[in-house]
């Protein structure tokens, strides 16, 4: 199956400071191409995958850097178009010493907020794909209704749906009605992807156990959770447990999220054709262990060096080969 990314492309534009482990008065930024969807993307062609984005970036010079970037990877962008009202967005991006990641992003007017419902006409159709958006493509009244009438029509025809909340505060213009907004978005896919800290954030921490079990009943077939170093959580109707996390030296922790969903999302179309297929899979304890497990490993290769796509691991990283491809070209 083939894996559809949909949501923003955007610059991550790292600190000198960050790169050189130091503060320096002329501090300068470096360009990295990013954005959790496209990031998702990239990591499950870099890994062999039939990968593809939907959605749009400026008609500017950093947009035109990131279909170049999308391009090398071998990601397809018959789905990215040019917004021509919006400018591609861009996330200053600054590191503490374990590596962990803060945001300021730039993303008034940005590209991304353009698509509409009619950009996914070109997506629907009779064949099943898998589907994989960020909350980011629920944060405004326009990408909220679009969003939830691409996911009807994703379930009608028979898709494998995954949202990764990936909640930014920065992105929802009224933030108080995310929770909500999120959740009810979450009851209509397949498998839900969360950090801990955002379940924290969005529904509290006495409530995290009531909001998975709520997601459960009402469908979702597998919900994860990660927690930065610590064990991967996940729950299904038929069964939950917890994996490990693999023990790594942390420089870039930028990607790691999207490192995960795109390693699991690859097995995931890997080793299915249909939903039917996927409700067999998912229901089986070993299968879905071993995804998590090969994810993980995505994850902890990634937050080893710096960037995002440049990040992203090949699948002879994850085999544990010496052996490292250049990107397509």
């Amino acid at each position: 199956m083939k894996v559809v990314a949909i949501g923003e492309a955007l610059i991550d534009l790292l600190s000198s400071q960050c790169l050189q482990h130091g503060s320096s008065s002329n501090e300068v930024f470096t360009k990295f191409a990013g954005g959790a969807p496209a990031n998702v993307a990239v990591a499950v062609a870099k890994l062999g995958g039939k990968s593809y984005l939907l959605g749009k970036v400026g008609r500017d010079q950093f947009g035109h850097f990131l279909i170049d970037a999308l391009k090398r990877y071998g990601v397809s962008t018959d789905y990215v178009g040019f917004s021509e009202t919006g400018k591609t967005a861009l996330a200053f991006i600054n590191l503490d010493k374990n590596g962990e990641r803060a945001f300021e992003f730039y993303d008034d007017n940005a590209a991304h907020n353009d698509i509409q419902f009619s950009d996914f006409l070109a997506v629907f159709s009779e064949q099943p794909k898998v589907i994989s958006l960020c909350s980011a493509m629920l944060a405004n009244p326009e990408l909220h209704k679009c969003s939830m009438d691409a996911i009807y029509r994703f379930n009608q025809e028979g898709s494998i749906i995954c949202l990764d909340i990936n909640y930014r505060p920065a992105f929802w213009k009224a933030s108080d009605s995310a929770a909500d907004i999120i959740s009810d978005a979450a009851e209509q896919v397949d498998i839900v992807k969360a950090s801990r800290e955002e379940l924290i954030t969005l529904f509290g921490i006495e409530q995290i156990e009531a909001v998975v079990k709520q997601w459960i009943n009402k469908g979702v077939s597998l919900v994860m959770i990660t927690d930065g170093g610590n064990a991967v959580s996940f729950t299904t109707a038929n069964f939950n447990g917890i994996y490990p996390a693999p023990k790594t030296n942390a420089v870039d922790t930028t990607a790691a999220g999207d490192a995960f969903v795109g390693g699991f999302l690859y097995r995931l179309a890997q080793e299915n054709s249909s939903t039917s297929t996927f409700f067999e899979w998912v229901a089986n304890f070993e299968y879905v262990l071993k995804a998590i497990n090969f994810a993980t490993k995505c994850g902890a290769h990634t937050i080893t060096q710096f960037g995002a796509f440049d990040s992203l691991p090949y699948h002879t990283d994850i085999e544990g080969k010496n052996v490292h491809r250049e990107p397509v070209q």
